[in-house]
C-alpha cells in the first residue's frame, strides 16, 4: 500500500508542477514527505538510501503526472486560451495567502526594505514583459541557437528552484521566462522537441539539487527577504500572463468565472496546508 501511495503522491506532484499557481513543494508538506524528498534532492546518501525505494515509486508517479497532464494543457491553451490563462491567473492570486503564512510563520515581521525588494521584483517582471511584448526581447518561441538553449537552461534552473518552496509555483516561473507553452509542447508524446526538452531538463536537474541547498541557506540567512522577493514575482507573473484575448468579450467573462475558480481551488488548499514553524524551511 506505501508504494501506491508514493506513485499517487508522485502523481500529484508532477501534476502540480505542470500547472501555474500550484506550488509542488505544498503538495510534498501536505502529504508528510517534504523532508524525505528535500533529503534526496540535497544528495544526502543517509537519507538516499533510508527512502530509497519510496523515492523510486515516487518518480515513477512524478514522471507519467508530468508527461501525462502535459498533453491536457497544450489541448486547453489551444483550444481555450483566455480562460486558460485567467483560471492559472487565478490560481496564482490565490496561493498569495498561503506564501504570506509561510513567510510569517516563524512571527517575523516584514520591514520597509522588504517592501522595496518586493516593488523591484514586480517591476523586473513587468520591465521584462513589456521589453518582449515590444519586441525588443524575443520570446521563447523564437528564440534560437545558444540564446534558446541558456534562455531554457536558465528557465529550468529557475523554476526547480522555485518548486521545492510550498506555497511557489515553479511553473509560473515559467510563465515569466515565456518558456512555459513551448516546453509543454515540446513534451507531447507526438511531437518532441529536444531542443527545448535537453536544456530544460539540464537546468532543472541543476535547479533541484543545487536549489535544495540554496533554498536552505537564503531562508535561513534572508527568510523575508526571498518571500518578499516571491511576492514580488507572483505580482509581475499576474500582468506578465495577462491573455491576448483579455478584454469585453464572452472569452474575458467565462475567464473571469475560470478566474474565480482557480482562486477558491488555491485559497481553499492554502488554508488547510499546514505550514512549517521550525529552524530548518520546508
Amino acid at each position: 500500500m506505501q508504494y501506491i501511495l508514493a506513485v499517487l503522491y508522485g502523481l500529484v506532484f508532477g501534476i502540480a508542477n505542470i500547472i501555474p499557481g500550484v506550488s509542488g513543494g505544498t503538495m510534498l508538506v501536505v502529504f508528510g514527505c517534504y523532508d524525505k524528498v528535500c533529503g534526496a534532492l540535497t544528495l544526502n546518501l543517509k537519507e538516499i538510501k533510508k527512502n530509497i525505494v519510496f523515492l523510486i515509486f515516487f518518480g515513477i508517479g512524478a514522471v507519467v503526472g508530468l508527461l501525462g497532464f502535459a498533453v491536457v494543457i497544450k489541448w486547453l491553451f489551444g483550444s481555450f486560451p483566455t480562460e486558460t490563462y485567467m483560471f492559472f491567473m487565478g490560481l496564482i492570486a490565490g496561493s498569495v495567502p498561503l506564501i504570506l503564512r509561510n513567510a510569517t510563520s516563524r512571527g517575523e515581521k516584514f520591514s520597509p526594505f522588504c517592501g522595496l525588494i518586493f516593488v523591484l521584483a514586480c517591476a523586473f517582471v513587468v520591465f521584462l514583459t513589456v521589453l518582449e511584448q515590444s519586441g525588443i526581447v524575443a520570446s521563447a518561441a523564437n528564440a534560437e541557437g545558444i540564446g534558446a538553449f541558456a534562455l531554457f537552461l536558465i528557465a529550468g534552473f529557475t523554476a526547480a528552484v522555485a518548486m521545492i518552496i510550498p506555497g511557489v509555483s515553479g511553473s509560473f516561473v515559467m510563465m515569466l521566462f515565456g518558456t512555459y507553452e513551448v516546453v509543454i509542447s515540446s513534451i507531447h508524446i507526438h511531437s518532441l522537441n529536444f531542443g527545448v526538452i535537453i536544456p530544460t531538463a539540464i537546468g532543472v536537474v541543476a535547479g533541484l539539487v543545487l536549489g535544495a541547498r540554496l533554498i536552505t541557506f537564503l531562508m535561513k540567512k534572508f527568510r523575508l527577504w526571498v518571500f518578499s522577493a516571491i511576492l514580488g514575482l507572483v505580482a509581475g507573473s499576474l500582468y506578465a500572463i495577462l491573455p491576448a484575448g483579455f478584454g469585453l468579450n464572452i472569452d474575458t467573462l467565462i475567464g473571469a468565472i475560470a478566474f474565480a475558480v482557480g482562486f477558491a481551488i488555491a485559497f481553499i488548499v492554502g488554508k488547510h496546508t499546514k505550514v512549517e514553524t521550525g529552524e530548518d524551511p520546508a
